[in-house]
């Protein structure tokens, strides 16, 4: 990724402020950043059965980052919101992740963010984005001061498009079920743990 020394300052700075939400939100998995080039994903994939040991993959968009540090703190409590609703089984999306429904809605208030009274859902987005309230603003601004300091001078390279197949940004696993079958996307260096063991149908996930 086109970060240069820029880039290690700016996966520690994201992944202390995840931990820093976690002391409050114990249920957040323990996770890895990656900076997301092309703004495809945002949400975290939570497999059936999480091996020993293994940290979730969070996708956190490059122009959130190059915006400054309250839109990373949104990105950040906008993943948050899609780990804790897959954390307790809710489906939170539909439209293949596109449209955010009444879960997320509901589960982002729990990070300081509220849908603003009376107005509708976005045609496409749901309620998505949810933005923060004036009084989480407050209690966030000692965080959000935190990553202004960690990102200062950071240098976001011209974006390369992601590349296909095991080396690219994730993968698609699949076990054996049919009816419904069962796949999710993982990334690459995630899978390469150890395997991945549906409950259902007792098969190991496989790439699709």
């Amino acid at each position: 990724m086109p970060f240069g020394e820029s880039g290690p300052r700016i996966i520690a700075a994201i992944e202390t402020a995840w931990e820093v939400l976690k002391e409050s939100h114990p249920e957040l998995p323990e996770v890895y950043v990656i900076v997301d080039n092309e703004g495809a994903r945002h949400n975290v994939v939570i497999p059936d059965r999480l091996e020993a040991d293994m940290r979730l993959e969070i996708p956190i968009h490059r122009d959130a980052i190059t915006a400054g540090p309250r839109a990373t703190l949104e990105a950040i409590l906008h993943v948050a919101t899609h780990a804790l609703c897959q954390a307790r089984g809710l489906s939170e999306t539909s439209n293949r992740g596109m449209r955010h429904n009444k879960h997320f809605r509901d589960t982002a208030l729990e990070l300081g963010m509220k849908w603003p009274e009376g107005e509708p859902p976005h045609s496409t987005r749901g309620f998505s984005p949810v933005p923060l309230t004036p009084e989480a603003l407050a209690g966030y601004a000692p965080l959000i001061q935190a990553l202004g300091k960690s990102l200062d001078g950071v240098v976001l390279g011209v974006a390369e498009p992601a590349t296909k197949g095991k080396s690219g940004s994730r993968i698609t696993l699949q076990c054996e079920c049919t009816n419904p079958p069962r796949t999710f996307q993982i990334g690459p260096r995630i899978a390469a743990i150890g395997g991945i063991t549906c409950n259902v149908c007792g098969a190991e996930f496989t790439e699709k």
